[in-house]
């Protein structure tokens, strides 16, 4: 017996800050609620990002000074020691710092059609972790008054470290402003109003709500395809969303640039005339 479930519409906190209007197939122009703006959420995650590595950066800065003597904080504390608190505390940053960057690529993704800087722009803080460790090594390995086992302790620490900071930032599953689009795009092709759903622990979303994948899920939200990307989720549900191919995904009318759209509004059959929509993810 199938469980009964309960469908969540997700609300956002804000209320809407634009409105998106998209063509159909069929030429339809559809309006979809935008409860979000994505440039100002993604903004305020990569500002934090770079406070974080300013914070990262002024520990291994104390960190180098206690190591030559410019400063005596805790001078009771074990200079390895010290080193040690300095890396673990730059580790936690590096951490935070990575994750909201990766987050703010899912939410306002970069384009790839320049190769290159699609890869740096969302691997940007997996080098900067380096950046943010590299020095304190270099001090570590030229100073004359550690010994040969504490050198070799702080430098085995600085590896692992390294290795998790630089592992952790790296993007593995990077998402492109041009693949929201076509998934948008693919989803609009059956379900008008670009809605999609999908359970707790779904790897996918659906436009379908009684999709049978969510055959055991008792919940099943509903948002849009960018808030789906926005939690990792970026591969659709070939069950109830056909794949466009290349040549059908050419033919639509694509909503990408400025646009001038007369709209007519089907309750009160008022027409909007000159109506300019940005994408906000350009």
């Amino acid at each position: 017996m199938a469980k009964e479930k309960t469908y969540v519409k997700v609300e956002s906190s804000k209320p809407a800050s634009n409105e998106v209007y998209w063509k159909d197939s069929h030429g339809k122009i559809i309006k979809i609620e935008q409860t979000w703006d994505p440039k100002k959420r993604a903004g305020c995650r990569r500002l934090f990002a770079v406070l974080c590595w300013v914070i990262a950066i002024a520990f291994e800065v104390i960190g180098i000074l206690r190591l030559n003597g410019n400063i005596d904080w805790f001078s009771n504390m074990e200079i390895v020691t010290f080193i040690l608190i300095c890396f673990w505390i730059d580790l936690v940053f590096v951490l935070i710092w990575s994750f909201l960057w990766k987050k703010a690529n899912h939410i306002d993704p970069a384009s790839e059609k320049n190769q290159l800087k699609f890869w740096l722009w969302n691997n940007l803080w997996s080098i900067m972790s380096v950046v943010a460790f590299l020095p304190i090594i270099i001090f570590l390995l030229s100073d004359k008054k550690l010994d040969k086992k504490s050198k070799q302790l702080l430098g085995g620490v600085w590896v692992a470290v390294l290795a998790i900071a630089f592992l952790w930032s790296y993007d593995w599953n990077p998402v492109s402003i041009e693949w929201l689009e076509r998934a948008e795009q693919e989803v609009l092709q059956v379900s008008p109003d670009g809605k999609v759903y999908w359970a707790p622990h779904s790897k996918k979303y659906h436009v379908d709500p009684d999709c049978p994948a969510f055959s055991n899920s008792e919940t099943v939200y509903e948002w849009t395809v960018a808030d789906a990307y926005e939690r990792n989720l970026t591969d659709p549900c070939r069950r109830c969303i056909p794949e466009l191919s290349d040549e059908e995904y050419e033919a639509l009318d694509h909503s990408h640039e400025w646009e001038e759209l007369e709209v007519e509004e089907e309750e009160g059959g008022n027409v909007i005339s000159d109506l300019l929509w940005e994408l906000v993810w350009e």
